[in-house]
């Protein structure tokens, strides 16, 4: 009876811990999220999800729910892009999604300005800045982007790598 007991306790903590092991591997953290009402009164969720798991390490992914729609778009990671660093910031009827990168002499801004319009989000302007760590000065530009750009066709990876 007690050699059943111990066999039974053996094939229990086994299975618990390739549960276990599994469960681990895989984490979803919300850093940022903004609630955006449109004109006619229905909430926009938009949210920056940490994402991190054991082979690809710690990616962010944009994600947009409204009403039972889903937009997800997997952003790229500081090993993509130099120091990246990515927040959002609600603003007027959308929002703004703000990418600092760059290190040593090169330090950039980009924030990338989204409005809600004909039932989606849209990229409407793009306001970048340079500084350089010994100087005073910084390089603003602002680009109006027409026509707009949807957020589904986005591709921050783009207007990043091609940096002024």
């Amino acid at each position: 009876m007690k050699q059943i007991i111990i066999l039974i306790t053996f094939i229990i903590f086994s299975f618990q811990i390739g549960e276990a092991n599994s469960f681990i591997s895989f984490k979803n953290d919300i850093d940022t999220s903004v609630v955006i009402q449109t004109q006619r009164q229905k909430c926009i969720i938009v949210q920056l999800i940490n994402k991190f798991t054991d082979t690809e390490g710690l990616t962010k992914i944009l994600l947009i729910k409204k009403d039972k729609k889903l937009i997800s778009k997997t952003l790229p990671s500081a090993d993509d892009i130099k120091n990246l660093n990515i927040n959002i910031n609600k603003y007027r009827i959308g929002f703004i999604l703000k990418a600092q990168y760059g290190g040593g002499d090169n330090i950039y801004n980009r924030n990338f300005y989204f409005k809600w319009t004909k039932g989606s989000f849209f990229l409407y302007k793009i306001v970048g800045t340079h500084v350089k760590p010994n100087s005073t000065k910084s390089i603003i530009t602002i680009k109006n982007i027409l026509p707009f750009i949807n957020i589904r066709n986005f591709n921050i990876k783009y207007f990043l790598e091609n940096t002024p």
